[in-house]
């Protein structure tokens, strides 16, 4: 089977399950916007793995076997053709070939996986920035190999981007991650700061509490937005950057949408439609004809 029926199959699992992520990747040129699709692919396939287990034994033997299959893959072993799964795979390994990514960087992945396994409480922000890192973060520095992207501040820059996305995540998903997996990721020390209970988010009230706790954290994420959007410069200009641009505008544009629900994420989850999404894209193009040197703009 050809590479591009690899590639169209890593593909295929991004349009259905990254959709921010798809929106954005139209504007990438290729071969960079196949080796999205199969980072992409590749890190839906883990969460999959364990999300869709009946219970912990056998999530702790799919993060196994994916440790193994990660080996492999690293090792030139590939997987036969018949499956989508099989076709996402081999497009991977051809992409971490390609550009580069070293295998520890998926193995981090991995422990954010395992992480959801064993924590649902975080103490405070280091631990939670900690855990944002691993799930998201090393994908944005993933992500600099696809975009031939080497220097350490632009790595850096990287991390906070995916971090901050992965807060908005936490932000928008309260509800879901407490009603449904009994976790509580907002830092404890802050939720003690501002007098907002276990029980309060059990019986999902928005008081003034929690309003002041998700303004403090909304700002937090703001903060690292602007912080990492001062790297996008270094992406080259042939559409990469402004693929990065677009997610962080759309992304950035969730935590616009939990303010326009008073903080109510309780009774709807934050989203942006395909409206608001096209209507973000200005804002993106203005971020990405920023000079080198010129201040960020306020975008969120």
């Amino acid at each position: 089977m050809s590479e591009q029926a690899y590639f169209a199959a890593a593909k295929d699992i991004c349009r259905r399950h990254a959709k921010s992520f798809y929106f954005a990747s139209h504007f990438l040129p290729e071969p960079k916007r196949s080796h999205a699709y199969a980072v992409y692919g590749f890190c839906r396939l883990l969460d999959d793995a364990v999300d869709e287990s009946p219970d912990e034994d056998t999530k702790l033997r799919q993060l196994v076997e994916f440790d193994d299959l990660l080996e492999s893959l690293y090792a030139g072993r590939l997987p036969d053709e018949p499956t989508e799964r099989d076709r996402a795979l081999n497009a991977f390994a051809i992409t971490v070939q390609r550009c580069g990514i070293p295998k520890k960087h998926f193995e981090e992945l991995a422990e954010g996986v395992r992480m959801d396994l064993s924590i649902t409480r975080y103490a405070d922000w280091p631990a939670l920035e900690n855990y944002c890192y691993h799930v998201a973060g090393v994908v944005g520095l993933i992500m600099c190999y696809v975009f031939d992207l080497h220097a350490p501040a632009a790595h850096a820059r990287a991390i906070e981007m995916g971090n901050a996305m992965q807060l908005t995540n936490i932000l928008r998903d309260v509800k879901e991650d407490y009603i449904t997996r009994g976790r509580i990721y907002l830092p404890s020390d802050e939720l003690a700061r501002f007098g907002y209970t276990e029980s309060m988010l059990a019986r999902g009230e928005t008081n003034a509490s929690f309003e002041q706790l998700m303004r403090f954290q909304i700002a937090r994420a703001r903060s690292l937005y602007q912080s990492g959007a001062s790297g996008l410069t270094t992406i080259d200009n042939d559409g990469s950057r402004l693929t990065a641009c677009v997610m962080a505008t759309v992304y950035g544009g969730i935590l616009n949408a939990i303010e326009r629900l008073n903080y109510d994420v309780f009774a709807e989850r934050a989203h942006l439609s395909m409206v608001q999404k096209l209507c973000r894209i200005p804002i993106a193009l203005r971020l990405a004809r920023r000079e080198v040197g010129d201040a960020v703009p306020v975008f969120v």
